[in-house]
């Protein structure tokens, strides 16, 4: 909403690294005067630059990443995109890396979500691409 209010004020979209540095600001204050935490990974994608990612932590930290994941999973779905990550994968190889770390989530993590949705940002915008269901619709390794 407020990035919105930005981009229609001047005329011109936000650049995503500009996102990035309008929630780092807003982390910044609202993190000095009413404490609170929050992890955002913002992804977009820009004309000149093609597809960001960006982290930023709950102390208005602000990193561009090829991957990311915060909480208790990104423990493991981490370690398994530092293994199988390349650049310039399809949809169908990052798919299946991004199903790879929701099994490890859930065969690790003793109270694992029990839903995941998995979305995409690319040059046609941002969708949902599809949902992976409590953990009853897939198998997971015995120990």
């Amino acid at each position: 909403m407020i990035l919105e209010s930005c981009k229609s004020s001047s005329g011109v979209p936000l650049l995503v690294i500009a996102s990035g540095y309008v929630l780092l600001l807003l982390s910044a204050f609202e993190c000095t005067y009413n404490p609170y935490f929050v992890n955002i990974l913002l992804a977009g994608y820009d004309k000149e630059t093609g597809p960001s990612l960006f982290y930023i932590d709950y102390i208005a930290t602000l990193h561009k990443v090829d991957k990311g994941a915060f909480g208790y999973g990104s423990y493991f779905s981490l370690a398994m995109m530092d293994r199988h990550y390349k650049s310039g994968m399809t949809v169908e190889e990052a798919i299946d890396l991004v199903d790879k770390c929701i099994m490890e989530i859930r065969s690790r993590l003793v109270v694992a979500p029990p839903n995941f949705v998995i979305k995409i940002v690319d040059k046609d915008g941002a969708r949902e691409y599809a949902w992976r269901e409590s953990v009853k619709d897939a198998a997971v390794p015995s120990a």
